[in-house]
């Protein structure tokens, strides 16, 4: 039967700092009888942790149930050279002539190609989207600039089966990507032991969480390919120059929660205590790894059913995921079962607080006691409690896709925790 179309348009004017509540409150209200929904980027000037990944989650849900997602831009953006001239520029926000903002963020972080590429522009700006993929096949994959970039791959509609290279060489690609995206950290791998040791870590998580992307989040359940970008993002938290102490949350994190009060109160205790984290004491790193497909729960129950059940059920699928039994793929894959537990222990690692925000769930896990103190756990049991996350009590707006994010001390200069079973 042929949709019928009701005509409940949804306009939203981003606000100048885009956060991640911001988006799971907008989705939340659209109503479901619309047929699409505009986003208006006049203001929209910064962008909040996590926001990106939840900006496609959003945009991705409003694509499964069929609402067109479109972009208005404010006039003359992107007029005659300009659009060219701005793709071309290695950094919009500091190359001549000056951009607008707007074109700053369509042609500078990963939230502007999210937008380009999952929103409809109108007419006079339909080479956006084809200029945003020219810069980033130029760029090997890396789009943005500085602080605002990301490793992005776009979905090839043409391909469902696995055309990629062997594991080894999927590895060595992505590391050297990798190292080219952390220089705006100020993040050298090779300067002692510790730092290497700690870039181990972080690229075995970043590694893995990525693989994750490519098997479980670019496939509908009916085996197509989904329209969403698979991304990699760092980004640098500076909390002052007091270190641990002092800090304004809203600055420092705009949109996220007390948790990471918490977390940061947990390494204060630990500086406290005599471990240091860096040269200022107050450099941590954000990684998000995203993409916008199914979710962990459907993935694991073959349906979609499961995001209109129980919360608890929801749950469960995630928890059942995170263990080194559970996966969605054949038991004769490669790595099965592997991917979760080496985020997870690179998450202790790291000392880092882990964040999975999936379907309308979010988990976190850190293995830093509000002492100070770290937890060691053995990683080869199922049975141990370091699989085990903190979950949402309530069900949270639903979005698609899975985005995996982990917020660590950029260069810690205290051995790091070890764990059994590794």
């Amino acid at each position: 039967m042929p949709r019928v179309l009701t005509h409940h348009p949804e306009h939203w004017t981003l606000p100048r700092v885009l956060t991640a509540p911001d988006i799971e409150n907008w989705v939340d209200k659209i109503q479901s009888g619309t047929d699409y929904v505009t986003l208006r980027l006049g203001r929209w000037e910064r962008i909040g942790p996590f926001a990106d990944a939840r900006l496609q989650g959003a945009l991705c849900l409003l694509h499964r149930r069929n609402i067109e997602t479109r972009v208005s831009v404010p006039p003359k953006t992107f007029v005659e050279q300009r659009a060219y001239d701005a793709f071309e520029a290695l950094d919009p926000s500091q190359s001549v002539p000056s951009f607008t903002r707007t074109e700053r963020r369509l042609a500078g972080n990963v939230a502007g190609m999210v937008i380009g590429q999952l929103c409809k522009f109108d007419t006079e700006h339909q080479n956006i989207p084809m200029l945003q993929r020219e810069a980033l096949v130029k760029r090997q994959y890396l789009y943005g600039s500085g602080s605002e970039s990301a490793l992005i791959v776009p979905p090839d509609p043409k391909r469902t089966e696995d055309p990629r290279k062997s594991a080894r060489h999927r590895e060595a690609f992505f590391n050297n990507r990798l190292n080219d995206l952390l220089k705006p950290l100020g993040v050298k791998s090779g300067e002692d032991s510790v730092v290497k040791n700690w870039f181990t870590e972080l690229k075995a998580f970043a590694y893995e969480a990525a693989e994750n992307t490519w098997d479980h989040g670019r496939l509908d359940l009916a085996n197509k390919t989904i329209q969403a970008l698979r991304f990699i993002r760092f980004r640098r938290i500076d909390i002052g120059t007091k270190g641990f102490d002092g800090f304004n949350l809203a600055n420092v994190a705009p949109g996220f929660e007390d948790r990471f009060a918490q977390y940061l109160s947990a390494l204060s205790a630990a500086h406290s205590s005599g471990e240091t984290w860096g040269p200022d004491g107050g450099r941590l790193a954000e990684i998000t790894i995203a993409d916008g497909g199914v979710g962990i729960a459907a993935r694991m129950a073959g349906s979609f059913d499961v995001y209109s059940g129980r919360i608890e059920v929801e749950q469960e699928h995630i928890r059942k995921a995170l263990l080194p039994t559970g996966t969605s793929k054949g038991w004769n894959s490669l790595g099965a079962g592997q991917g979760f537990r080496k985020i997870l222990r690179a998450c202790l690692r790291l000392s880092g607080l882990l964040i999975i925000r999936t379907g309308r769930v979010k988990c976190l896990r850190t293995y830093r006691r509000p002492d100070g103190s770290s937890e060691t756990h053995d990683f080869s049991r199922a049975s141990s409690d370091a699989f085990e996350p903190e979950f949402n009590s309530v069900p949270l707006p639903l979005l698609a896709g899975t985005s995996v994010s982990l917020i660590f001390p950029i260069r810690p200069r205290d051995r790091s925790p070890t764990s059994k079973g590794c």
